[in-house]
């Protein structure tokens, strides 16, 4: 776990939501600091929408402990079962994802003092509205804080956990390629990228969710998450890439060499598009930038595909065409990289060569990947 600004407006939340509850004289707070604990969200757009769902399951699970105190007790059988109805109403209504927050005020109010002496309805019902109100202040404390402090910088990290994990990928697509690296070792580093890229596919759906409330959506925003939604989708190229080169390692071993050559020439070409890229999207290079490749038609006699079939019906053996029939897929995935890649290429040129006014992408200097 790293210490980033979640964890951060985790702690700032807690203190504003004590320091509402004792401004207010509200007893006891540590229900509404546990409140705001739950309550915090990953990004703004969850943060607002959540805190309706919140209301709602909180109201119901506060409902439901009222009411079955009044009518059965407060003992331990009956928390129990309360908590298997509040359950159930949440699930019919489709609000199992703040069943945890509302089980919590549910138990919060059928444990209230009062109901330990001689005390009246009203002063249960008065304890309960205040157990209620807690929830709610550190519902809304998470909320503010979301809304004002420390806003997520989704572009920053989108963009250098991509550049970290596709120079991660390349490295090792480039010893698979030079037949010096371990194949076991290769495929217990794929589960770690693979675990990096979900993770970042993840972020992702955080940050196309997120909108900006304090002014007008733009079409500049549509432009740029899209752009994001590419520039993430070639790193999951790339990493598919890899994990059919080190599946079919052995066959690559056995390739013709001349063919052999052919594949690094084409791989070295598209990662250096890639990172041409990388740098185009932090205007580092101009936008109309073009990629200078090889001409195929002069480093090679015949297309990439035309030498595999070539190649595959030159195969003596069934062992030697199964070895071709094996790294299709490869060729494949070599094909899926590079229209992913002239895909991102055109939104990247398109996005800053137009409107360039509106079409900025502010990325922060960051060294760590998260």
């Amino acid at each position: 776990m790293r210490f980033g600004a979640r964890v951060f407006k985790t702690g700032v939340t807690v203190v504003l939501t004590l320091f509402i509850t004792s401004l207010l004289g509200l007893e006891p707070s540590l229900i509404a600091a546990i409140a705001a604990v739950f309550a915090l969200q990953p990004n703004v757009h969850r943060s607002v929408m959540r805190t309706w769902e919140q209301f709602q399951g909180n109201a119901l699970g506060a409902v439901s402990a009222i009411v079955m105190v009044l009518l059965f007790g407060n003992n331990v059988i009956v928390i129990g079962l309360t908590v298997i109805l509040v359950l159930a109403i949440l699930l019919f209504f489709n609000l199992q994802s703040v069943s945890t927050l509302a089980v919590v005020t549910m138990i919060a109010i059928m444990d209230a003092p009062t109901l330990m002496e001689n005390s009246t309805t009203m002063d249960f019902l008065e304890a309960a509205g205040i157990r209620f109100s807690l929830v709610m202040i550190g519902v809304l404390s998470s909320l503010v804080v979301n809304l004002l402090f420390i806003p997520p910088k989704y572009e920053t990290k989108m963009y250098h956990n991509c550049f970290n994990i596709t120079s991660d990928i390349f490295k090792w697509i480039r010893l698979e390629l030079n037949a010096v690296s371990e194949y076991q070792i290769v495929k217990k580093d794929i589960e770690s990228l693979r675990t990096r890229v979900v993770t970042l596919e993840t972020m992702y759906l955080w940050y196309r969710e997120e909108k900006n409330y304090f002014k007008r959506s733009s079409f500049a925003d549509a432009r740029r998450k899209i752009l994001f939604r590419h520039l993430i989708a070639s790193t999951r190229r790339a990493f598919e890439l890899l994990r059919k080169l080190n599946r079919y390692e052995n066959d690559y071993n056995h390739l013709d060499d001349d063919f052999k050559y052919r594949i690094r020439h084409e791989m070295d070409q598209l990662m250096a598009y890639h990172e041409q890229i990388f740098m185009k999207i932090t205007e580092k290079i101009r936008p109309e930038a073009a990629f200078e490749t090889y001409d195929n038609d002069e480093q090679f006699e015949h297309s990439m595909m035309d030498d595999f079939v070539r190649l595959y019906y030159e195969a003596e053996t069934q062992e030697e065409k199964i070895q071709y029939e094996n790294m299709l897929e490869f060729i494949s995935a070599i094909h899926e990289y590079s229209n992913s890649l002239n895909r991102l290429d055109r939104l990247a040129s398109s996005f800053f060569r137009f409107h360039a006014d509106k079409n900025k992408i502010n990325i922060q200097d960051e060294t760590l990947d998260i």
